[in-house]
């Protein structure tokens, strides 16, 4: 028996309160527990409440993303997934809010008739089930982490293959969705500035967004960190991420050797655009091995069949941990398919980029 998850509705919009509150009665395992109308109300009550998540308006109150970290130091087990308003958001603050943590920013749906409000439903369904099956597995014993970050406190007795870089890297590849802000946001702070090798990055986040996310990285990094434009070419020591709603794909060579990013609209893959196999698989056809992937925290399979396509030209691949995910599914689905030759906690991830783009 799965246990019922304990919702909070934070936002003071009487219809959208009422629309979520109708919603919610309408998915299986789902207790509203209370609607806090301010955040003064919201962290009066989280004790009393105990809620397992909390969607959260930040427009709805003052204070901005702190409430976040508020919520955080009380109980960092509280999930916050941030609902926002289509046409009257502020995309920084949300991209702050994924760095400092959240599950997810969610567009509100307009009316219970529109397909947001369908999209909404569906993407909540989704993640109340993941976290409801999260909730169950939280009862057994576990192994203890000082924080998503860092390496386990207890060494896990599963002993683990290492992965070993025989020659040179040519390119990295990653790949993340849910929960990879706040690590993407760590790892590229830590990463040094002279790395040998370009970095292609996919992470799913509405594409409103994405610009504002690149330049947050890129102002906590040594690397230079961007969006990727259509006939960009393809440079050493530069990040590239995928611009939301495009898929992002590498060309083949020319004469000299370079090689430059395409973007299209081609329909979603896997449901996303962008999408990691589409990258993954572009490269794959673009390089003749030396390749590194890294699939982070997500939700899904994206990356798997892009990994598969690597690993058949020469690809060294390593997932994130179920322990530090946020979401074990993206890693999960490479490492179910033998195709990650070591599973690491995020720290480690970075110290093995360094090891490999020096």
């Amino acid at each position: 028996m799965v246990d019922n998850l304990n919702i909070i509705i934070a936002d003071e919009d009487p219809v959208f309160i009422h629309l979520l509150k109708e919603l919610c009665k309408s998915l299986n395992g789902i207790n509203v527990q209370g609607i806090a109308r301010s955040n003064r109300m919201l962290v009066a009550k989280i004790n009393s409440w105990n809620p397992d998540l909390i969607l959260l308006d930040l427009a709805s109150d003052t204070g901005g993303i702190k409430i976040i970290d508020t919520i955080k130091n009380m109980n960092h087990d509280i999930n916050v997934i941030i609902t926002y308003k289509p046409f009257d958001h502020n995309s920084d603050v949300l991209v702050s809010a994924l760095e400092a943590g959240v599950y997810e920013c969610m567009e509100k749906p307009l009316d219970k008739n529109s397909r947001q409000y369908n999209e909404f439903r569906l993407h909540l369904l989704t993640i109340t089930g993941l976290l409801r099956t999260r909730k169950r597995f939280s009862k057994r014993p576990k192994f203890k982490y000082k924080n998503k970050f860092f390496m386990p406190l207890e060494t896990p007795g599963k002993p683990v293959r290492p992965a070993l870089f025989t020659g040179k890297i040519d390119i990295i590849v990653m790949a993340s969705s849910t929960g990879g802000p706040e690590i993407l946001s760590r790892i590229f702070s830590i990463l040094p500035g002279n790395l040998k090798v370009p970095i292609l990055l996919v992470q799913h986040i509405p594409a409103a967004m994405t610009q504002y996310f690149a330049k947050s990285l890129d102002d906590k990094s040594e690397l230079d960190i961007c969006q990727a434009g259509h006939g960009d070419i393809i440079m050493p020591s530069k990040v590239y991420v995928a611009p939301g709603g495009q898929h992002m794909t590498v060309s083949k060579p020319d004469d000299q050797g370079k090689r430059v990013m395409q973007l299209d609209t081609r329909p979603p893959v896997n449901s996303v655009r962008p999408s990691a196999d589409v990258l993954f698989e572009s490269v794959a056809g673009s390089y003749k091995g030396n390749i590194l992937a890294i699939v982070l925290t997500g939700m899904g399979e994206d990356g798997k069949k892009g990994v598969a396509k690597m690993k058949a030209k020469g690809c060294t691949c390593i997932t994130q941990n179920a322990e530090t995910c946020v979401v074990y599914g993206m890693p999960r689905a490479v490492d179910d398919a033998g195709l990650s030759d070591e599973s690491l906690d995020p720290l480690s991830i970075t110290q093995k980029i360094v090891m490999a783009a020096h």
